[in-house]
């Protein structure tokens, strides 16, 4: 029945050329019109089934949280520089209005001035109190050291968390700037006195307002779009636009490097590198397989044939892709590459063996027509056999491995037609033209006559062939069985990229990635259930949730008895004692304490690994490795030390204006109005609230990469306990590497017994059809166990090759076995001369 059909095929396309090719025309217009519409998305979450519940959790957060999708500028630099590059560039992002909603870089400083007090934990404010009773430096520095011995040295739970970590770096911040500044007025260095003073107090107090790195080196300003990151061609615009705002604002600021990141920074860099790069992989391909083609059969003509065939057979995959699936992932976006490089096989053959008989004196009829009836056989149970390799893939449950199975294997079966129909006729329509020409054209003989001479070696040998082939294979199994897999998705991305560099800096900045988990709750109370457990994980870097900004009711009600202490306490601070002579030993006696104070919890910090917490310490203690260094602690009781007595004027001058805005600020936080979803700003609300306001958004941020297995492995562990709903793109992830990993095995499996069965099917004889696996095994054992000696590891998209490797082992052992029997036996120097080569070439 095949032999029928190939032989029809033959005398058709070797009669009637102009029409086969006239039709295949008509028909790679239409298919090119449907590839028109084909679409590129390169999410992660596209490659998994989208009924799964994971991906309908995080589908729902991205449609219904503006705050899910964020652009993130990232930038290095010193804290000046960096504070004057956000306000500068804030506003110019603001101002793309079509794109964006809200840039945020800085704290909400007036809620936290109206409520401040209300936010903080019951406990805190126990432990503060003291403070606002004597705002006079020495009583003030006597309860701070109190309050400081209470939250950090007697408490063994002090820190914990990364959250009170956080905490902790950015109360010893304020108290660095404070000894700073005190260092400055006492050295009468300060200017403007009420200005010092109160920046001084306001930092104290609320903190650092800008999004600054705990070593004040990094800021980060966060962009929310007015989309969604599914909206792939208005983050390309977006992300775009920002660049160039960026490096407009960069140049005015030396030292200072900048750019975007995140998920949507990603997302463009991804779809850019992979448009370039398979735009790029395709003509590289093509001309490379073109040079192969005239290196090999000495002619220009044949490989361009070749080449258009392959065109057509591309053409053909992209439009049957967009009609079938309509849009290409990360793992189906190669496919035009594998199509190239199976696809040309078939046509290597065609050409090898027409050549040879065209060589030999064969007219152009009987040269197609035994073409054919000795490479058509062996080119369709290649293609078949290839093809429902890829098609096994599509028993997974992930949409990825499923479309790529389905667009692979289609467009090996669509190449293979195009050659079987395409090819033959331009051969012959080409020859046939020429022949009008000239009258006769001579046609060089381009067969391999050395692998002839080494096949005729090998069949005189073949116990030694075998024994030397088995050594290796033994060897070469030993190394494949330690093969690692790479589940590191960013390692997947192309070299180079400033959004994964910036990533990688950022997670180190700021102990935390943007790589994190979401769920969505029905209550503020639910939120912080949630929020409070996710902090007490030491893999935690940050949460983000409502009720940081509205505590309970009960909550509240405790805390205003405590503000309200805090209130009276500062109206009876009305009088301010000059510090004297005398008194400048208590004064240093207290920082001196206060260092002491912070020198234990240095120590407790270098003994937990809390690294960011031990270097601002040694920003206010110190190095004690670096006797130079004697932090600003030091450098104050250096100053006071000093018999100068304009230095007690300098501390006289900045206690004066502390203990006045000291109390103003506090007076303002100490209100005890009830907070609730009214009471937050929009801006605030717009960041955990569903735009149907019935939902709130949790956000949690690991402090190390998720990209780490074993890392993710037990964060996604702690997140199911923590929340049965949680979703997220490491989790989202994780799964996606648990379906492969399970269906990858099954279609392996699957696919080795249908190709075992094509096999038997085409030959009738189990002998041969073990005989045409064996290339298959042993080359996929060599190929592993020498990846694994040059130090390569699997990954999620090399994976994806196996079909492939699978393909093209089956299929050169099926077109030797095919023209072997064609061929009388004995006649072993032929068939690699001529059909050898054309494997030697595909290959």
């Amino acid at each position: 029945m095949r032999k029928k059909i190939i032989n029809k095929i033959a005398e058709y396309s070797a009669k009637k050329p102009g029409t086969v090719i006239l039709i295949s025309l008509l028909v790679t217009i239409i298919m090119a019109y449907f590839a028109m519409d084909l679409k590129l998305s390169m999410q992660l979450k596209d490659l998994m089934p989208q009924s799964h519940p994971l991906v309908k959790g995080f589908n729902d957060v991205i449609d219904n949280y503006d705050s899910a999708s964020m652009i993130i500028v990232a930038a290095t630099g010193d804290e000046e520089s960096l504070k004057k590059f956000a306000d500068d560039i804030a506003p110019r992002i603001r101002e793309q209005k079509e794109y964006v909603t809200r840039v945020d870089y800085k704290m909400n400083t007036d809620f936290i001035l109206n409520h401040g007090f209300m936010l903080q934990k019951e406990k805190d404010l126990k432990n503060s109190l003291d403070m606002y009773s004597d705002l006079n430096l020495i009583p003030w520095f006597s309860h701070l050291n109190d309050s400081f011995e209470k939250t950090y040295i007697d408490d063994d739970e002090s820190i914990s968390t990364k959250q009170k970590e956080n905490n902790a770096v950015g109360m010893l911040d304020g108290i660095d700037y404070l000894t700073s500044t005190m260092s400055k007025f006492a050295s009468g260095e300060v200017d403007d006195t009420y200005s010092e003073s109160d920046k001084t107090a306001r930092k104290f107090l609320i903190g650092d307002e800008y999004s600054l790195s705990p070593d004040k080196d990094m800021i980060l300003i966060l962009v929310q779009p007015t989309f969604t990151v599914d909206e792939i061609d208005k983050v390309l615009v977006t992300v775009n636009l920002i660049d160039s705002i960026i490096e407009e604002e960069v140049a005015k600021y030396p030292g200072l490097e900048a750019g975007t990141t995140g998920t949507m920074a990603l997302a463009r860099d991804e779809m850019e590198s992979s448009q370039k790069d398979m735009n790029y992989t395709t003509i590289l391909a093509l001309i490379l397989i073109l040079i192969l083609f005239i290196i090999s059969f000495r002619m220009w003509m044949a490989p361009i044939l070749a080449g258009i065939t392959m065109i057509v057979g591309i053409i053909w995959t992209a439009g049957f892709a967009s009609i079938t699936v309509g849009s290409l992932n990360i793992m189906t976006s190669m496919f035009a590459v594998i199509i190239l490089g199976l696809g040309i096989d078939f046509s290597i053959h065609i050409i090898s063996i027409y050549t040879e008989l065209r060589a030999e004196g064969s007219s152009i009829e009987d040269a197609i027509k035994e073409t054919l009836v000795k490479s058509g056989g062996g080119i369709v149970t290649g293609a078949l056999t290839t093809a429902f390799a890829f098609y096994t893939l599509m028993i997974s449950n992930s949409a990825g491995m499923s479309q790529f199975g389905l667009i692979s294997g289609s467009g090996v079966i669509l190449c293979m037609l195009a050659t079987m129909f395409v090819l033959p006729s331009m051969l012959v329509l080409r020859d046939k033209i020429s022949s009008k020409k000239t009258k006769k054209r001579k046609v060089v003989s381009t067969k391999f006559m050395f692998l002839g001479s080494y096949s005729r070696l090998i069949s005189k040998h073949p116990i030694m062939t075998l024994s030397i082939s088995f050594i290796i294979t033994i060897i070469l199994i030993f190394s494949a069985s330690k093969i690692e897999f790479d589940y590191n998705y960013l390692n997947m991305e192309p070299a180079g990229l400033k959004s994964i560099e910036l990533q990688h800096l950022l997670e180190d900045k700021f102990d935390m990635t943007p790589d994190y988990a979401m769920v969505t709750t029905s209550s503020v109370e639910e939120s912080y259930k949630i929020a409070e457990e996710a902090r007490k994980l030491k893999m935690i870097g940050f949460v983000s949730s409502i009720s940081d900004f509205i505590p309970s009711k009960e909550k509240q009600g405790k805390r205003a008895i405590l503000i309200n202490k805090i209130r009276e306490n500062l109206n009876k601070n009305n009088k301010q004692k000059p510090i004297l002579p005398s008194d400048k030993d208590l004064l240093i006696e207290q920082i001196e304490r206060l260092q002491d104070n912070i020198i234990e919890l240095s120590q407790l910090a270098f003994m937990g690994g809390q690294d960011k917490l031990d270097k601002k310490a040694k920003t206010l203690i110190g190095d004690f490795e670096d006797p130079e260094n004697n932090g600003s602690l030091g450098k104050l009781l250096s100053i006071l030390d000093s018999s100068d007595q304009k230095i007690l004027k300098g501390v006289n001058q900045f206690q004066q204006g502390f203990s006045t805005a000291f109390k103003n600020y506090s007076l303002s936080m100490a209100s005890t109005d009830i907070i609730d979803l009214d009471t937050i700003p929009t801006d605030i609300k717009n960041q955990f609230i569903s735009k149907s306001g019935n939902h709130y958004l949790v956000s949690i941020y690991p402090k190390e990469s998720v990209w780490n297995m074993e890392f993710l492995d037990r964060f996604k562990i702690q997140m199911e306990k923590l929340n049965d709903r949680i979703t997220g793109m490491p989790l989202v992830f994780y799964t996606l590497i648990d379906i492969v990993g399970k269906d990858g095995r099954m279609a392996a499996m699957l696919s080795l017994i249908i190709i075992f069965l094509l096999l038997l099917f085409d030959f009738r004889n189990i002998k041969l059809a073990l005989i045409a696996m064996i290339p298959l095994v042993i080359g996929a054992i060599w190929m592993i166990g020498i990846m694994q000696l040059f130090g390569l590891r699997l990954t999620l998209l090399n994976v994806m090759g196996l079909p492939l490797i699978l393909g093209i082992g089956v299929d050169d052992g099926v077109h030797i076995l095919h023209r072997y029997s064609v061929e009388k036996k004995g006649n072993i120097s032929r068939v690699f001369t001529s059909t050898g080569r054309a494997v030697l070439i595909t290959s």
